[in-house]
């Protein structure tokens, strides 16, 4: 985990550079302060949140031009506001919004306001499993909390980020897999992407996953009734499932765990209880739910939550 605060622009540049890839910063004036906490989770996945002053971030086409990889980022603007731009698109970003950028072509974050506060996850390309030539399309462009499955995104990385300090490294694998997980579905959704463009195994793949998400509240889905009801054998639908690295059981409980993260981040608004989260997530009473939960987050589902006050306590408060 990196914490790291500064007072200097060029200290800021060596610290962001080193978070994400190398990259040009400037501050329009005097006084710059920022502050960045990071962790690392698993399969180079990463999330960071990034709190500043005024900001211009530049990845010039001679960074991009070098073999740092092509990783995707997404910005989650929480406060103030900024622009991505990319491909020669400007996403112009206010709390609640997001962005994609791509680390293999050149792009611009321009922070002009105080008060910047960005959650910023990085993950591998080939873990969202889109084709480039989408990803280009859809960097450089708002995503809002419209999108099917962002609200319950931008719920779960706050909450990650709160949560980062108690973190051991099961925890970190699970969650490095969530993460890219619910991007992908984030941006599929934002994409408008249609299974007759897959393969005969991707739609297969793509057809259990939907059945497993209609079905989460069911505390008797099991693999063979997943494989009944996809027409297929048990061990077709292990193949199906080692493509993205996993097993339909380990991809069942990480999916329950996902909707009980964006259920208990929605709690103060919604006042539903840690019972009722449970049975939506497929768990016949709340204590092996509970047990189930404090296993994977090293914390119960009370302590979930990030509340208001608990991300304004984040702040340092040199980056107010």
């Amino acid at each position: 985990m990196t914490d790291v605060t500064v007072t200097d622009v060029f200290a800021w540049q060596h610290a962001a550079s080193r978070a994400f890839v190398p990259l040009l910063c400037t501050a329009p004036g005097p006084g710059f302060v920022a502050h960045l906490e990071s962790v690392s989770l698993s399969g180079g996945v990463s999330l960071a949140r990034v709190q500043s002053g005024p900001l211009l971030v530049e990845r010039p086409a001679r960074l991009a031009r070098r073999n740092d990889g092509d990783d995707i980022l997404m910005s989650l603007q929480m406060q103030s506001t900024g622009a991505v731009q990319q491909h020669g698109r400007t996403a112009v970003l206010v709390p609640g919004t997001a962005a994609l950028y791509e680390t293999n072509h050149p792009y611009l974050l321009d922070q002009p306001q105080s008060g910047q506060d960005l959650i910023v996850l990085r993950v591998p390309r080939r873990l969202l499993g889109l084709k480039d030539r989408l990803i280009t399309d859809l960097c450089g462009r708002i995503i809002d909390q419209s999108v099917p499955g962002m609200a319950a995104f931008t719920g779960y990385a706050a909450g990650l980020v709160a949560g980062r300090g108690h973190m051991d490294q099961r925890a970190r694998v699970e969650l490095g897999h969530i993460s890219a997980d619910l991007l992908s579905l984030a941006l599929r959704s934002f994409a408008g992407l249609h299974q007759g463009s897959q393969s005969d195994d991707e739609t297969l793949l793509e057809s259990a996953r939907e059945y497993i998400r209609q079905h989460l509240a069911d505390p008797d889905l099991t693999v063979e009734r997943l494989a009944t009801a996809q027409n297929v054998s048990v061990r077709k639908l292990h193949e199906l499932f080692a493509a993205i690295g996993e097993t339909p059981g380990v991809y069942v409980r990480r999916r329950r765990m996902e909707r009980a993260t964006a259920l208990l981040a929605a709690r103060h608004e919604t006042r539903q209880g840690v019972g009722s989260i449970a049975i939506a997530c497929g768990f016949r009473d709340t204590s092996t739910f509970v047990r189930a939960f404090t296993r994977v987050y090293q914390c119960t589902p009370t302590q979930w939550p990030p509340t208001a006050s608990a991300l304004d306590g984040a702040h340092v408060s040199s980056a107010k």
